[in-house]
């Protein structure tokens, strides 16, 4: 399977889309990856695929086989578990990658109907033309196809984000890795209550503030090993892991594996991506 990264080129964009990933798979053979929670939000958009999406507290995967419809598309994010996607067909597809809230940018429907719709790109993107993305997909280029999604996704530039969240996530990526920093000291710092933190980050990123945190703070251990930055005790007391029992408990929960096994599983590793790749 072919895989390609392209960051947006323009400067108002890149405040919104981390990146666009684009999937190519010509032949019929069985391919499975897993993949790891992470705070941004994936809209995936499949040519002649069905997709079968489970997320419940036991399994998060998506199986992917031939399809009846020209296109589907899906809202995957606010993972807990590590995400197994299975290809069992040839595959073209197109991720567009927001950053955290950034959604909101583009839509104020909600998260729940978003997340389990199958036209998540209908339901979005008003501003298109009814051969929008046969035209998008007829590109060979991929390339060329970034450039077409750069275009769509600045005429559906529609609401700007709060103030407050914007301070907040300023806040975090500065300040997170701090010991005394909790839920209890952003609010502060933002000057208001607990609840209403839980609402803006609930109602804009589509998790509490307290998810969000965990979640960045598995992501910044997992860089870190995977990075071989320093030793396993000091990269989980940089991420306040100050008890060896809930690091790794914690770690297992989110990757489905000790810190030193996922070492040796992960088979790509480029940006942002970070997987166990299997051919069967």
């Amino acid at each position: 399977m072919k895989s390609v990264i392209i960051k947006p080129k323009n400067e108002l964009l890149k405040k919104y889309v981390q990146y666009f990933l684009f999937f190519k798979k010509s032949d019929n053979q069985s391919l499975n990856y897993t993949t790891f929670p992470n705070n941004n939000l994936c809209l995936a958009i499949y040519k002649h695929s069905a997709v079968r999406y489970i997320n419940d507290s036991k399994t998060n995967s998506c199986s992917i086989t031939e399809g009846n419809k020209n296109f589907t598309s899906r809202f995957y994010g606010f993972h807990k578990m590590p995400f197994k996607v299975n290809i069992n067909d040839s595959l073209d597809q197109i991720c567009i990658i927001f950053y955290p809230s950034a959604l909101r940018a583009f839509t104020k429907d909600s998260y729940a109907d978003l997340m389990t719709s199958d036209g998540a790109f209908e339901e979005i993107f008003t501003h298109k033309n009814s051969f929008t993305l046969e035209q998008i997909f007829e590109q060979d280029d991929f390339t060329k196809r970034a450039a077409q999604l750069e275009l769509l996704l600045l005429k559906n530039l529609k609401n700007e984000l709060p103030e407050k969240l914007r301070e907040a996530l300023h806040y975090i990526s500065k300040y997170s890795h701090n010991e005394n920093f909790n839920i209890e000291t952003l609010s502060k710092k933002l000057e208001i209550s607990d609840t209403t933190l839980f609402r803006l980050f609930k109602n804009h990123l589509g998790q509490n503030a307290k998810s969000y945190l965990k979640t960045i703070r598995f992501r910044n251990t997992l860089d870190g090993i995977l990075n071989q930055q320093n030793n396993l005790t000091t990269i989980a007391h940089f991420n306040q892991y100050y008890d060896q029992a809930h690091f790794i408990n914690d770690f297992k929960t989110f990757s489905g594996y000790s810190p030193k096994q996922l070492i040796d599983k992960v088979s790509v590793q480029q940006n942002d991506l970070t997987w166990i790749y299997n051919k069967k």
